[in-house]
């Protein structure tokens, strides 16, 4: 009997300790297998809900939550023995910088102190995945701070996000996100200001720090976007003077000149020192500064351009001027030589396609003392005198013109 019970508890070991290893083996291919499920399980287990999973190498797996606020480092995982592993979590809202060399760096604060997690490989899969992890805590900020902003589109500088760009349509709100350890977010209304845009070139230029830079765009296809979006907005509130080529905030007085597919130019005038014209762009010399904005033109837009500014410059003199009785002669393209009845006055406009050298002189009726036509090679001109002894020589692109003005004032003479 007790042979016997030994025999059958025997064989009982036997099996459990065949079952078993067929168990063991059976759970040590599943866990080959699914590797994947083995992971998530770790996060479900954390309370992790993860949107991206990247396996890096055999011992270091990363992930990045849902809300991408919580950044999930495992290390050391073993499939044969998953029980045995090293988990931690990094806020992303701690991350400071990030690096890219031979491994990339993850520069943070932790516990008050300052740490540093690598990753190696760094492929472009897990390079992408770092800058989008530390872009969108950068977003984050800048949406914290300006919660009433509904910005339009986003841009990191670099791969390293030394700067975030945001732009809002709505208001025109350009915010510049310093990165680092000595964060700084600021704004500046962009069309309050000379700024730059060319999509061809990719370049992008606005003041940061009160000082104009180039900046530099990560995301390809933010310069288009915020092209798209300001060019739209400008069309929509301001003065059309030439369509798809000029357009002009009368309050503000700020110019916008593009050439409907590229580029965008804001040109604040009150801003600018004089106006030089050339065969293929319009310079413009600003106040107070070395700087010189160039913006490449057509004949025929610069053309369009001088109207504006001749009509912006005559507008000034002409206030109230009655189109029945008082005249606005073309001496040439760029002075008028005005005889204004409804003052008794006569005013002649020099140099009427500039900004700071147009000029003005206003003779009154009672001055004039005579008028004589004269030609200096093949230059015409009206000489004026007045009862002072002054002398005013008015060029004229025709003799006719010169000696129309001389009847005009013989006239009044009379």
């Amino acid at each position: 009997m007790n042979i016997a019970f030994i025999i059958l508890l025997i064989v009982l070991i036997i099996a459990i300790v065949v079952v078993s290893c067929i168990l063991i083996i059976k759970t040590e291919n599943e866990l080959r297998q699914n590797i994947v499920t083995t992971i998530y399980d770790i996060l479900d287990i954390k309370h992790f809900s993860p949107l991206e999973v990247h396996y890096v190498n055999r011992k270091l797996t990363i992930a990045v939550n849902k809300t991408y606020t919580k950044l999930a480092v495992i290390e050391n995982f073993n499939p044969k023995n998953p029980e045995f592993y090293n988990y931690y979590e990094i806020p992303v809202s701690f991350i400071e910088t990030i690096e890219k060399n031979v491994v990339i760096k993850i520069n943070y604060v932790r516990a008050g102190a300052y740490s540093t997690f690598q990753i190696y490989p760094a492929n472009h899969e897990i390079q992408d995945f770092i800058h989008r992890v530390f872009k969108n805590s950068c977003i984050k900020k800048v949406q914290n701070k300006y919660p009433d902003v509904n910005f339009s589109c986003f841009s990191a500088s670099d791969w390293q996000v030394s700067y975030l760009w945001a732009f809002s349509k709505r208001n025109s709100k350009f915010v510049y996100f310093q990165t680092g350890k000595k964060q700084s977010i600021k704004e500046i209304n962009l069309k309050r200001e000379h700024f730059t845009i060319d999509t061809k070139y990719n370049y992008f230029e606005v003041p940061l720090f009160s000082r104009p830079q180039q900046l530099f765009t990560y995301d390809k296809e933010f310069l288009p976007e915020i092209w798209e979006l300001l060019k739209e907005d400008i069309i929509e509130k301001y003065s059309t003077i030439s369509e798809n080529e000029i357009y002009f905030d009368y309050h503000s007085n700020i110019l916008y000149l593009t050439n409907g597919t590229t580029s965008l130019q804001s040109i604040i005038l009150d801003e600018v020192e004089e106006i030089i014209y050339r065969e293929n762009r319009i310079s413009f010399e600003l106040l107070n500064s070395q700087k010189v904005i160039n913006f490449m033109a057509n004949s025929s837009f610069i053309s369009n351009f001088e109207d504006f500014i001749i009509n912006k410059n005559l507008r000034q003199i002409a206030q109230g001027f009655n189109q029945k009785t008082d005249r606005i002669i073309n001496a040439t393209h760029y002075t008028k030589f005005i005889i204004d009845y409804s003052r008794d006055r006569m005013i002649y406009c020099a140099n009427m396609n500039k900004i700071r050298s147009f000029n003005y002189m206003i003779i009154p009726f009672l001055d004039l003392y005579d008028a004589q036509v004269n030609q200096s090679g093949m230059n015409n001109f009206v000489r004026i005198f007045t009862k002072n002894k002054e002398m005013i020589d008015v060029s004229c692109d025709k003799r006719e013109v010169a000696q129309y003005i001389q009847a005009q004032i013989k006239g009044l003479l009379n």
